[in-house]
């Protein structure tokens, strides 16, 4: 066979396997973590607006798109759970991560209205999924 061949063939598997890897493996990864950050800044951005009662308009809407907001995320981290590979899953559970455990508070989080409640669950959410406790 020719050199040429061989090395354009070479060249074609390489890339085909590079591209299988990233759609596969690199892309699930990028979006379960920019998913997780999202989570972990919506706690943030939404601190103060647990319980709506006798706060104002604004305040009101506010607490409206972080119930929403709230169960979005989690519709899309378990999304991204599933399509994450396996040996990634392993790795996660290896770190003490359990996502399908944060899923299931975050919805919890998002019908509380109580403070106390509300804090207890962000806690175990954010060590469900590794995130830092204290800022």
């Amino acid at each position: 066979m020719d050199i040429n061949l061989i090395t354009a063939l070479i060249g074609i598997l390489a890339g085909a396997m590079g591209y299988w890897f990233a759609t596969f493996s690199v892309q699930p990864i990028l979006r379960f973590r920019e998913i997780r950050a999202r989570v972990h800044s919506e706690f943030i951005f939404y601190a103060q607006v647990i319980n709506a009662d006798n706060l104002n308009d604004e305040m009101k809407e506010l607490h409206s798109e972080r119930i929403r907001s709230n169960r979005k995320s989690s519709a899309e981290l378990s999304a991204a759970y599933i399509e994450l590979p396996g040996w990634y899953r392993r790795y996660l559970r290896w770190r003490g991560c359990r996502p399908e455990e944060a899923v299931r508070n975050l919805i919890g989080y998002s019908n509380t209205y109580d403070y106390n409640d509300a804090h207890s669950l962000e806690d175990k959410i954010k060590k469900a999924l590794n995130l830092p406790r204290e800022i």
